[in-house]
Parts: structure tokens; C-alpha cells; sequence
């Protein structure tokens, strides 16, 4: 699918493709594609849980399950594994400066 939306786009290199999903298979998908693949470790299946459950959360268990579900999504090959949508801004930053530096995915 993702490189099936890359085609579609008319996108020339998926080396400055960026893949975020909440889910191994995705993180996967992404790196299989040859693209940045980058985990949600609190909004997505990895994380578990609905967003009441979460408010209701302890903040150690919230950073429990964070880090189980970024270690699951570091296994699968995520170059990058982020909290939120809400923090990708300022990893695309990072991720084009590694870009402009000549490095690929």
C-alpha cells in the first residue's frame, strides 16, 4: 500500500518518503518500501489503550506502555518512534536536514 500511494503521487524517490503507523507490520511496510518509518508509541494499537483509559492512566504506567510499545516498534525497524502526530513536525525537520546531508532511510 505504501508504495502504491507513492506511485500514485508521482513521487521520484521513497527515499524522502516518510511511513508513520502505530503498528510493527506498518513500521515494516515502511522500511520495506525503503522509507523513513517512523512508530506512535501513545496513539496506536502498539500503545493499547482509548484515550479515556489513557487519561486515567498513572503517569508510570503511562511510561511503561510507552516504552513497550516503542521497543516493540524500534524491533519491527523504526528509524524513529514518536508519542504523537503532534511531534512529527519537528521530526520531519530532522529527518530533512539527515536528508540534505546525502542520508537515506
Amino acid at each position: 500500500m505504501a508504495l502504491q500511494n507513492v506511485i500514485e503521487l508521482g513521487i521520484d524517490s521513497v527515499a524522502h518518503c516518510i511511513k508513520v503507523d502505530d503498528a510493527a507490520p506498518g513500521i515494516e511496510e515502511g522500511r520495506n518500501a525503503g522509507m523513513w518509518s517512523v512508530g506512535l508509541a501513545l496513539s496506536g494499537n502498539e500503545f493499547g489503550k482509548t484515550w479515556d483509559e489513557y487519561q486515567s492512566m498513572s503517569a508510570d504506567d503511562t511510561t511503561q506502555l510507552r516504552q513497550q510499545a516503542a521497543n516493540k516498534l524500534f524491533t519491527a525497524g523504526a528509524h524513529y518512534v514518536i508519542g504523537t502526530l503532534a511531534e512529527l513536525p519537528d521530526l520531519i525537520e530532522k529527518i530533512n536536514i539527515r536528508l540534505a546531508n546525502g542520508e537515506r532511510p
